[in-house]
């Protein structure tokens, strides 16, 4: 396994202070802001624990997170992976999975991306998928569930993903319309490799208990053709199959996702950056 030090654990500790603003440091433009001074100002500068301050402190945590409605997670609108440039978060949904005849909401799954670099590739032509932008998925859970449960779930959408990539890329064809072997060689190289780091991650969460409110981070930097995934506040796995990569970010915010109303507000989200 290969981990570093500096990743999701973090993360974490950032990604709390993103939720726990002191009213001194909050420079970040709101819509609530003008209420959010008034609620301080009212709520005095003392420390209480009486009804009243609750309910402020509530509302001002508010201004500086997105909800998903259907779970009511709170993620944070803002939070700087490994020192690196702050990524905004640009929408949250849900995710079920239907048992027996009912759907149960499982997770809550919020995206962030580097929202400048989004913004000129979106112009451009560029999607969320296949973007070059740093981009995250932050994944909280509202139910306990078994770790090896909860990468099959992923795996099962994973797998023919990574096989119709690489499909994909062994038929391409060259300006004349003739077939490229080095390019299918290639292919099944890199489908192998990104089945290798599927297992990778199948040990990760083997053995392993979530428990509700835990968090599962996602990180991708084509870029830096660097692929991260993890459970907050423990070591990730630091991987680099790029076919991986956008296997599990096509279940999010691809032709088919796993969550619709996640996958909506993605891309609302975007077009508003």
């Amino acid at each position: 396994t290969r981990a570093h030090p500096s990743g999701v654990q973090s993360i974490s500790i950032m990604m709390s202070s993103a939720m726990t603003i002191p009213a001194s440091a909050a420079r970040v433009v709101s819509p609530a802001r003008r209420d959010v001074r008034a609620l301080r100002s009212r709520a005095g500068s003392r420390a209480t624990f009486s009804k009243q301050a609750r309910v402020n402190n509530e509302i001002v945590a508010r201004a500086f997170s997105i909800v998903e409605p259907a779970t009511k997670v709170s993620f944070p609108k803002t939070f700087n992976p490994h020192g690196g440039d702050t990524m905004q978060c640009i929408g949250a949904g849900v995710r079920e999975k239907k048992i027996a005849i009912i759907n149960v909401k499982v997770y809550g799954v919020a995206m962030y991306v580097d929202a400048a670099k989004c913004k000129e590739e979106l112009a451009n032509g560029g999607s969320l998928l296949t973007g070059s932008f740093d981009k995250a998925l932050l994944v909280q859970l509202v139910r306990d569930v078994d770790g090896k449960t909860f990468w099959e779930a992923l795996d099962e959408a994973v797998g023919p993903r990574i096989r119709r990539i690489a499909t994909d890329m062994a038929t391409a064809e060259d300006e004349d319309g003739n077939f490229m072997a080095s390019v299918a060689e290639a292919a099944e190289v890199a489908e192998e490799k990104a089945m290798d780091e599927c297992e990778e991650i199948k040990g990760l969460f083997q053995g392993r208990k979530l428990r509700k409110d835990d968090k599962v981070l996602i990180w991708w930097s084509p870029n830096k053709g660097k692929f991260e995934i993890g459970v907050v506040g423990g070591m990730p796995l630091e991987l680099t199959s790029q076919q991986l990569a956008q296997a599990v970010f096509d279940v999010y915010c691809g032709d088919d996702p796993v969550s619709p109303s996640a996958y909506q507000s993605f891309v609302a989200g975007a077009a508003a950056l």
